[in-house]
């Protein structure tokens, strides 16, 4: 069983490396950093968000997310909506997530292929894994930052 958590851990590991390279890679070819790309994809898989929850979502100093928020509004990839009940509240709207969507959709393609004669339970299994693998990492980050 050791070799099984060995294997796991290793593969988690190298996939978040690819990852992270994919998304730089990424971003640059669409004119982005990384901080960009990482406030995209948030909106994307969130929907909008306030300037505050999106730096809270992300990581970001709100300093930071001032600056990447006013560089997607210069570039046309998120527009800024004001409550009609409080001025003061802004919420950010993704306005070309397509753009940022074709350029992940050929490995997407290739992600679901890997799956698609596989029986809906194994699929579950895989997609619960993922899922809370991903508030492990969460967590686990959060209790790095208190």
């Amino acid at each position: 069983m050791e070799l099984h958590n060995q294997r796991l851990v290793l593969a988690l590991r190298a996939l978040n490396s690819e990852l992270a390279g994919a998304n730089r890679v990424v971003a640059g070819r669409l004119g982005l950093n990384e901080s960009d790309l990482s406030v995209l994809d948030a909106l994307h898989r969130d929907g909008p968000q306030t300037p505050t929850a999106l730096a809270r979502r992300t990581r970001m100093n709100p300093t930071t997310m001032t600056s990447v928020l006013r560089r997607l509004v210069r570039h046309g990839w998120v527009q800024r909506e004001t409550s009609d009940t409080d001025l003061r509240s802004v919420t950010i709207h993704p306005t070309s997530i397509d753009r940022l969507a074709s350029v992940f959709q050929p490995a997407n393609e290739e992600f679901t292929a890997l799956v698609a004669d596989w029986p809906t339970v194994r699929v579950e299994e895989l997609i619960g894994f993922i899922e809370q693998a991903t508030v492990i990492v969460r967590n686990k980050t959060d209790e790095l930052v208190s």
